[in-house]
């Protein structure tokens, strides 16, 4: 358990005295979990959860190991589809385990491609598949990346990271041209047994290893022979979020995140002309930690395309995203998929943030872009910033009720544009006793700004009024020259910055790093000041910002038409 706390974690609950194992027990800690679900994604009949629901309740994993009940169903699915690859018997004695007789009596469905795989995954804790980084790949997603992959010279195919199967499953090729490797024995086992009932004509071994990739480095390998190839097709689904073997040592990955390991070790197996296609988390175009990624590809790939996907792995929140490239001559152009729908997007586009990010841009946004950057002057590098007040044990320091000595504290849910909402809280300001905290003099500033720390737009709100805040809202002085800190606020709060943000980062938390990069215009006194007298009116419910979007439109000369992009960007169809 104490593996999955970090030093500075456990020193902050040491500080406040805070317990350890009751700190375990009430956060989400998927790492621990011990929460099973069926994958509804990864099966061929959605109908067949109930039934594979019942079934596995009526297994006794006290009695018998997830091992047997995989061995043994492998077995029976044999026997029942009377496989005679002769090898069949050299795989079941290399994981030989007890046979459970129970097994053959379960109506188990016949028109699943991995029951196996599924029934493993059913198995596993959620702790278990967290820290493996381990989910299974839905068949739409497996078919979509291997579309069009012509085996009619040879050529062969590497799933690094194979689990049971799936990608090699679903390819139409001679099985001596596919190969695997996984860290799973039991997955291993599993895509053993899946790759001889998919040909059940053809006498052969699969070409599937149980190893870390990632342990040895180097290429050559004298008990490998998949790492002694070069391959015409890499690709898999990675594990995401694991931490990656120590043993393991790329000097472009930075943020040692396995799914970046795995992609590179990959690409140095790769034939020339050959194309790699991995899927990878959302975070993975936007997420700072992810530039060194990001980077190798735009420097060593020609990424041949990008396919973004809406929906979710079960248990999995983020979306994921699967990235196509090749050691071809690189292109300037890239098609994006999405929706059953394509848009050709320029390479030079992910050149426009510190963090190289993969915005997406079209050729509209980019003429938007230019617009803004060339007008752009400031910055607000030369700012000042502060964190909210981090407690370390809300529960007990945070309160609904105004005792005495407490005052009002605000959260990002009373963060609106402009201005705050009444506080719902109080709190006793002993700074001592609180985790982190800002320095006074910010909290206590004249003027400031705060804003929303998690949200998928920018809110910017006005105090004057020296109040407190908790993290979930940071707060910003800004220094641009020429700019009131209201006009900075307007600026922020526009429909045309909102734009900027979204498409320039993506992110769905409002960065320092990112808002240090928006570019600010240079404003005459009027303008500065009839934009700031106009925030006074706003905060005051004397009027709208209708002139703010305007003002800020005609300092960057933003066209209707371009106008319109924007608005459709964030509000959707617009007419």
């Amino acid at each position: 358990m104490n593996d999955t706390v970090s030093y500075a974690t456990k020193r902050n609950w040491n500080k406040l005295n805070t317990s350890e194992k009751d700190r375990l027990t009430r956060r989400a800690n998927k790492r621990l979990s011990k929460k099973k679900f069926i994958p509804i994604e990864y099966l061929s009949n959605s109908k067949n959860a109930i039934v594979l629901q019942e079934i596995l309740e009526q297994i006794d994993l006290k009695k018998f190991s997830i091992e047997s009940v995989i061995y043994s169903l492998a077995k029976y699915l044999i026997d029942k589809k009377r496989i005679k690859n002769r090898n069949i018997k050299t795989i079941l004695n290399e994981n030989h385990f007890d046979y459970i007789n129970e097994i053959e009596e379960y109506n188990w469905p016949q028109d699943e491609r991995d029951l196996l795989g599924i029934v493993y995954q059913c198995l596993l804790f959620e702790g278990e598949k967290n820290q493996k980084g381990s989910y299974y790949t839905p068949t739409s997603v497996v078919k979509n990346m291997i579309k069009n992959l012509d085996f009619s010279n040879g050529q062969l195919f590497l799933d690094p990271c194979c689990g049971s199967g799936s990608f090699l499953m679903e390819i139409d090729a001679n099985p001596n041209q596919l190969f695997g490797t996984d860290s799973d024995p039991i997955a291993v086992f599993i895509a053993k047994i899946n790759m001889i009932i998919k040909y059940p004509e053809i006498d052969f071994y699969p070409h599937i290893e149980c190893r870390d990739y990632l342990e040895d480095i180097n290429l050559l390998s004298f008990d490998s022979e998949v790492l002694n190839k070069k391959f015409d097709y890499i690709m898999t689904n990675p594990p995401w979020g694991a931490v990656a073997n120590q043993i393991c040592s790329i000097p472009e990955i930075t943020s040692k995140e396995t799914f970046s390991y795995f992609f590179v070790k990959s690409f140095s197996q790769l034939k020339k002309n050959g194309k790699i296609r991995f899927l990878f988390p959302e975070s993975v175009t936007n997420v700072k930690i992810h530039k060194d990624i990001r980077s190798f590809i735009l420097k060593n790939c020609n990424i041949e395309s990008f396919t973004l996907y809406d929906d979710n792995f079960t248990g999995v929140t983020t979306k994921y995203v699967d990235v196509c490239c090749s050691n071809n001559e690189i292109q300037k152009t890239i098609p994006v998929y999405k929706n059953n729908c394509m848009e050709i997007i320029e390479r030079e586009s992910f050149f426009e943030t510190e963090n190289l990010v993969f915005n997406f841009l079209n050729l509209k946004d980019r003429e938007i872009l230019s617009k803004v950057k060339t007008l752009g002057c400031y910055d607000l590098s030369e700012s000042i910033w502060a964190l909210g007040i981090v407690t370390g044990d809300n529960k007990n320091k945070v309160s609904h009720i105004a005792t005495e000595g407490a005052e009002q504290i605000y959260t990002g849910k009373e963060i609106c544009p402009y201005s705050v909402k009444t506080a719902q809280y109080y709190i006793k300001y002993n700074r001592d006793s609180l985790q982190q905290v800002a320095k006074e003099e910010y909290y206590r500033a004249p003027e400031k700004l705060v804003y929303k720390f998690i949200s998928n737009k920018l809110i910017f709100a006005y105090d004057n009024m020296q109040r407190l805040f908790l993290n979930s809202a940071n707060i910003l002085i800004p220094k641009i020259k020429g700019m009131s800190i209201k006009t900075v606020m307007a600026f922020l709060n526009s429909e045309l910055y909102q734009y900027l943000y979204i498409q320039m980062f993506g992110e769905i938390k409002v960065l320092k790093g990112n808002l240090v990069e928006l570019p600010f215009p240079e404003l005459s006194e009027k303008q500065d000041r009839d934009i700031s007298e106009t925030v006074t009116k706003i905060i005051n419910g004397e009027c709208t910002d209708e002139f703010i979007q305007k003002q800020v439109y005609d300092i960057f000369n933003i066209s209707d038409d371009q106008i319109n992009h924007i608005r459709s960007i964030l509000y959707g169809k617009v007419a």
